[in-house]
């Protein structure tokens, strides 16, 4: 309670020495309206102060949560980069795998023979595996466009 409140309280115990008894009630509704005025003035105060450090962490959590978007926006093109050279390392190892299989097949049809190149099925695997990576990467980049 600041001197200027006890100053009145002390004025008002010294109005009701000198008026006497009759003024009790007067007295004691004027020491209870100030007293009353100095506790809604504390709890005013308690909420701002509340309001306000609540209302600061809130701006602060917002201000962090953007922070990170923005953090996180600035990787969004590493795993659409990872994914094209994975899927492209993974499509260069399957055409490898059907290529070397196919060319060093025997023909048992031919009497033994070996042939010397891969056969029509082998290309069209091979195409298979690059149009399916092809699509791949494509829905995969179109999904994380905004």
């Amino acid at each position: 309670m600041g001197t200027d409140h006890r100053d009145e309280i002390a004025a008002s115990v010294a109005a009701h020495q000198d008026l006497g008894p009759g003024y009790d009630r007067a007295v004691a509704e004027g020491l209870v309206e100030r007293i009353g005025a100095e506790i809604d003035h504390r709890v005013a105060t308690a909420i701002d102060q509340r309001v306000t450090t609540e209302l600061e962490q809130y701006l602060d959590c917002r201000h962090l949560r953007r922070a990170r978007r923005r953090a996180r926006v600035g990787r969004e093109g590493r795993p659409s980069v990872l994914l094209a050279l994975g899927s492209m390392a993974a499509a260069v190892a399957g055409t490898a795998i059907v290529i070397i299989d196919s060319s060093s097949s025997v023909d048992f049809a031919n009497g033994g023979a070996t042939r010397s190149g891969p056969g029509a099925a082998a290309v069209l695997l091979t195409a298979l595996i690059w149009i399916v990576v092809g699509v791949i990467n494509v829905a995969y980049a179109r999904r994380r466009r905004p």
